[in-house]
């Protein structure tokens, strides 16, 4: 059997100190470059933040200045609205306010044509045109013919004729057309006026002649008292 030999180290403190010191400074120098690399991550980190902040201060200095051209954008089309609205209305209004010259400038030159137009208060052109609601249009022209023509107050009072369940009835316009509030009507003119309104006749009456009396206030006598015939036009 081989014979065994022992092998003897000295025992030095110096190297375990060294050792030891070297462990620490290894520890100490991992700490130190640890803390270095954070540093620098941390101040990386830091002006990407602000690089981040800066850039979302500038979007939502942009944002609202959008917003306000869009503020300014919106208020500037409800003007604009506004202002085709009213040049629309203003519109309708001339064209109406036309159509009416143009229907008076007709009816006067049909007065200086017209020879057999009684003296005094007559009516003409009766029309009555059936809406699609069930209510019915009227138009009818007041007219005077005297020696000297000048305006004049006129009251006029209609009436609608016809019958209820086979029974003769009579009814005020004042009930039928809810823009009359009272007769007679106080008309103001020197050749014609035009007038226009709204019936709407009650489901059981039967509607068979319009009746109109005209006459001047300082008069009791009616001028003007004629009956006229319910034709619907188309």
């Amino acid at each position: 059997m081989p014979e065994v030999k022992s092998v003897v180290v000295t025992y030095r403190p110096k190297l375990v100190y060294l050792s030891v010191f070297a462990i620490c400074a290894l520890v100490l120098l991992a700490l130190f470059v640890g803390k270095l690399w954070g540093g620098h991550v941390f101040g990386l980190e830091m002006r990407e933040k602000e690089r981040l902040q800066i850039l979302a201060d500038d979007l939502g200095d942009k944002l609202a200045e959008q917003q306000e051209e869009l503020s300014r954008i919106r208020l500037s089309l409800k003007v604009d609205e506004a202002a085709l609205e009213n040049s629309r209305q203003e519109m309708i209004v001339l064209q109406r306010s036309i159509y009416q010259r143009d229907e008076e400038l007709k009816l006067y030159r049909e007065l200086l044509r017209d020879k057999k137009q009684p003296d005094g208060l007559s009516v003409a052109d009766v029309r009555l045109t059936a809406l699609d609601d069930g209510r019915v249009d009227y138009r009818w022209v007041a007219r005077q013919k005297t020696v000297k023509m000048k305006t004049l107050q006129v009251l006029a009072e209609l009436w609608l004729l016809g019958t209820v369940n086979g029974e003769p009835k009579e009814i005020s316009f004042q009930q039928l057309d809810a823009d009359i509030a009272e007769l007679p009507l106080k008309l103001e003119f020197k050749y014609f006026s035009i007038n226009h309104g709204v019936l709407r006749i009650p489901d059981d009456f039967e509607p068979q002649q319009i009746r109109i009396v005209l006459r001047y206030p300082w008069m009791e006598k009616a001028q003007f008292d004629s009956k006229f015939d319910w034709k619907l036009e188309d």
